[in-house]
């Protein structure tokens, strides 16, 4: 039985094999994956204008303490996880939906402003960092709170959804 080693092979024989496998190296390091473009320096304002419209549609929800559409940004999965502010072990997406439900059907008068919006989009993922400054009612004491927020979204078929939260109050 014949083994077949490159080693064996004589110069004639080596060079067509050698010369292919440099071309499929030149061409593999050159080639961009033209679907992706640049998803480090390109900062994708179109996404990023989307994710901000997203963000101020959160806000509004929260404002109006409309529960259906805090719900709604959520990617339903068990992908989603939640950090803070309110709770600090992790949460899912149902544990999230009921804390959420919870606290906004519990105040009143709550107001928030988005301060030092940062939007970074990398393909179908975004990252939203902010400090939030909340005020609210709750049991007829008006409250203020300062914090950090990030959000990770996600491009769906229709939308950006969350698929992480991350708020922690300042103290």
């Amino acid at each position: 039985m014949t083994k077949f080693r490159i080693n064996n092979m004589n110069t004639k024989d080596r060079l067509p094999a050698t010369l292919l496998l440099f071309i499929i190296f030149l061409i593999s390091c050159t080639t961009k994956n033209k679907d992706q473009g640049d998803m480090i320096n390109d900062p994708n304002l179109t996404a990023q204008a989307e994710v901000r419209e997203a963000i101020i549609s959160i806000v509004k929800d929260a404002e109006m303490a409309n529960i259906d559409g805090l719900q709604a940004a959520h990617l339903h999965s068990n992908k989603f996880t939640k950090f803070g502010p309110r709770q600090f072990e992790r949460q899912d997406v149902e544990s999230t939906n009921k804390s959420e439900a919870a606290f906004f059907g519990s105040i009143s008068e709550y107001k928030q402003e988005i301060k030092e919006l940062k939007i970074d989009v990398f393909g179908n993922t975004a990252v939203a960092t902010y400090y939030p400054h909340v005020t609210f009612k709750q049991n007829g004491e008006e409250k203020k709170v300062s914090g950090r927020q990030t959000f990770v979204f996600l491009k769906t078929e229709n939308s950006w959804k969350l698929v992480h939260e991350h708020g922690t109050p300042r103290f």
